[in-house]
């Protein structure tokens, strides 16, 4: 574990771990604010450039371009640029971020994360890899401090997958997952509480992590109310 404690360091660091005060507030690229009209590579490299990512456009089997991106010779993940409006596959208006790992992964552990995480959503192809991707969308353009940040905290999460993946038993349970999470927001609630002020994150990462806390508590707390509003599940095949 000790090591991938140490790739985590690294990329956020590399990535924007080490920006403070002003500078985490436009997560490491300049104009954060100004939109970019699609996910085409003219359009993504300049962010990945200020962002200290090292990438390389690529063509698929299929002629699909995609970037193959690097952070800190660590960690490895793909943007397929999808949703093109343009007959020659530009223009587009999706993007999936997806990083892949070889080799047999624990069904249960890759259940366990998807359970825990709702950013970036986990899984395993058919031949027993694992993967984690997000799908991020710009119909009407996209702002490019948002998108610098969701790079940022995907890359910081697939390092954290492959730390689960990696110490993986082959029993692993879903209890205790959300709770950790819930335990998190609710011991950094009770600092605030002692000490009359909230200590603010100082990198998108460190702050997207208290949203994934405070989800965690929340949806607790929304199924433990009996007053909140359910969707009942229809038996279809029973339907006349």
């Amino acid at each position: 574990m000790n090591k991938f404690l140490s790739i985590a360091s690294t990329v956020a660091v590399a990535i924007g771990g080490s920006l403070t005060s002003a500078a985490a507030q436009n997560a490491g690229v300049s104009n954060p604010s100004s939109v970019i009209p699609n996910y085409d590579v003219s359009s993504i490299g300049p962010i990945l450039n200020e962002l200290g990512v090292a990438w390389q456009a690529q063509k698929g089997d299929d002629g699909q371009t995609f970037i193959a991106a690097n952070v800190a010779d660590q960690v490895n993940f793909l943007l397929a640029p999808t949703a093109c409006r343009d007959v020659n596959q530009s223009d587009c208006v999706g993007l999936n971020m997806v990083a892949i790992f070889d080799g047999a992964a624990n069904p249960q552990t890759v259940q366990a994360f998807n359970y825990r995480y709702a950013f970036a959503s986990a899984g395993l192809d058919p031949s027993g890899s694992a993967y984690i991707s997000r799908y991020e969308i710009a119909d009407y353009g996209a702002h490019r401090g948002n998108i610098a940040t969701s790079i940022q905290v995907f890359a910081n999460q697939v390092v954290m997958f492959g730390a689960e993946l990696a110490t993986a038993r082959r029993t692993v349970s879903l209890d205790g997952y959300a709770d950790d999470l819930s335990a998190s927001h609710l011991n950094r609630q009770s600092v605030t509480m002692m000490t009359g002020y909230e200590v603010l994150p100082n990198s998108p990462i460190d702050a997207h992590q208290r949203g994934f806390e405070q989800a965690a508590a929340q949806v607790k707390k929304l199924i433990a109310n009996k007053s909140a509003p359910r969707n009942k599940i229809n038996n279809i095949s029973a339907a006349k």
